[in-house]
């Protein structure tokens, strides 16, 4: 499918995500042009933290337009 071993395991750790981010990043609004306010890349730094609290203080401090706030 093209997709190399380390892009893969990239993207299968967003997994390891809090619940409520996942959902918080699924729900942003579509974007007609220009860049996704979140890329893959932006959450890999909050993801490798596996406690839940820690990950929404990471998530939190994502510039206000990037993060659905409930």
């Amino acid at each position: 499918m093209g997709v190399t071993r380390a892009r893969m395991t990239q993207l299968m750790n967003l997994l390891l995500l809090a619940p409520d981010i996942q959902e918080q990043v699924l729900n942003l609004p579509a974007v007609g042009k220009g860049r996704e306010p979140v890329a893959e890349h932006n959450l890999r730094w909050v993801a490798v933290e596996p406690d839940g609290a820690l990950q929404r203080e990471a998530w939190a401090e994502f510039p206000p337009a990037c993060v659905l706030r409930a």
